[in-house]
C-alpha cells in the first residue's frame, strides 16, 4: 500500500509530460521530476525517457538549472533508455560524454561495455566487464552484464553459470533468482526453477508476484503421485490472494487447476478435497465468475467451459 502514493505521482506526472501542448516540450521541472519517480521506483519507461530526457539534457536552460551530479545521472539514466529503444548514435554520443567527465569510474565502464552489446560486440562487451571484475570481483552491475553477453550470445547454459557464480556472492538479490528461475524454464529445468522462485520468496515474502511463480512451478510439476505439490501451490495462491485483497484473477484460476487436479488425478483418499478445501473452491469460482460477469460478460461461458468450476457454483 504504501507504493501506491508513488505509483499515482509517476502516473500523473508522466500525463503531465506527454501532454505537454502542441509542441510537447514539457516544463524542464516536470521532466526532473518524471526522471527521479522512475530512479527512485526503479521504473522501465524506456521511450519516455529517452525523448524528454534526452531534450532536457541538450537544453542549455536545463543545464543552468541542475546541479553537475543531477545533470550526469540524468546522462546515464537517459543513455541506457536510448540503448533500449536502439538509438546507438545518441547513446554513443553521451558515453563519450560520460567517458571524457569520469575516465575511471566504473559505472561508465559498465554502459561503454552496454553499448558494445547493443551494436552487437560481445566480444568487447565481455572484455569490459571482465576489467572491471579485476579490479572488484564484487561489481554487481559487471557481473549481470556478462551473463547479459551469454544470453546475448544464445548461450543459456553459460549464462546460468554466471547467475550461478554470482548468486553464491550475493544470495539476496531475488531479482538474480527470478532471472536464473527464467533460464531454467528456458531449458525445460522446472524442478530448478521452482527452486529459484522458492528462494526469492523467502528474500521477499511479501511480493505476491513470487508467490504466484513460485504456485505455479508447483502445479506444473504435480502428478497425481505427487499431488501434495498441488496442495502447496494452494497455499501459496491463497497467499496471493491474502497479498492482492483477493483481485488476483491469475491466483484463483490457478487455485481452481490444482483442486480440480487433485479431484481428478487422484486415487482413493488422497483425490478427496478437505471441507476446508471445497469451501476455498466454491468461494474462488463465485468470484470468478463476478469477474467475468463485470469485466467481459462475453468469455463467461468460455469459463465455465473449462471444467474447472466445481459443481453446484
Amino acid at each position: 500500500m504504501g507504493r501506491l502514493p508513488s505509483q499515482r505521482a509517476l502516473a500523473a506526472t508522466l500525463d503531465r509530460c506527454e501532454n505537454a501542448g502542441h509542441g510537447g516540450h514539457a516544463p524542464i521541472d516536470e521532466v526532473k521530476e518524471l526522471l527521479r519517480l522512475c530512479r527512485d521506483g526503479k521504473v522501465r519507461l524506456p521511450e519516455q525517457i529517452a525523448r524528454h530526457g534526452l531534450r532536457l539534457i541538450k537544453s542549455k536552460e536545463a543545464k543552468r538549472k541542475l546541479n553537475d551530479s543531477e545533470l550526469w545521472l540524468i546522462n546515464e539514466q537517459v543513455c541506457y533508455a536510448l540503448l533500449d529503444t536502439g538509438e546507438i548514435d545518441e547513446a554513443t554520443m553521451i558515453v563519450k560524454a560520460l567517458s571524457k567527465r569520469f575516465p575511471k569510474s566504473s559505472r561508465v565502464l559498465v554502459l561503454q561495455g552496454a553499448l558494445c552489446e547493443c551494436c552487437g560486440d560481445y566480444d568487447k562487451a565481455e572484455e569490459v566487464y571482465k576489467k572491471i571484475l579485476e579490479e572488484n570481483e564484487a561489481h554487481q552491475g559487471a557481473w549481470k552484464r556478462l551473463c547479459c553477453v551469454a544470453k546475448g550470445r544464445g548461450d543459456e547454459e553459460k549464462a546460468v553459470k554466471t547467475l550461478k557464480e554470482y548468486l553464491d556472492v550475493f544470495c539476496t538479490d531475488a531479482e538474480a533468482w527470478e532471472e536464473l528461475a527464467s533460464l531454467y524454464l528456458s531449458l525445460s529445468m522446472q524442478k530448478q526453477a521452482s527452486f529459484c522462485y522458492e528462494e526469492c520468496v523467502l528474500i521477499q515474502p511479501q511480493n505476491p508476484s513470487y508467490h504466484l511463480k513460485y504456485a505455479d512451478s508447483l502445479y506444473s510439476l504435480s502428478t497425481p503421485s505427487t499431488l501434495h505439490l498441488a496442495r502447496q501451490a494452494v497455499g501459496y495462491y491463497s497467499v496471493v490472494l491474502d497479498l492482492t485483497n483477493g483481485s488476483s484473477v491469475h491466483a484463483k484460476y490457478g487455485l481452481l487447476c490444482c483442486l480440480d487436479a487433485i479431484r481428478s488425478q487422484g486415487r482413493g483418499s488422497s483425490s478427496r478435497l478437505t471441507e476446508d478445501e471445497q469451501k476455498l473452491a466454491a468461494k474462488c469460482a463465485r468470484e470468478l465468475e463476478a469477474d467475468y460477469q463485470e469485466k467481459c460478460p462475453a468469455l463467461l461461458a468460455h469459463l465455465r467451459a473449462t471444467g474447472i468450476l466445481p459443481s453446484g457454483t
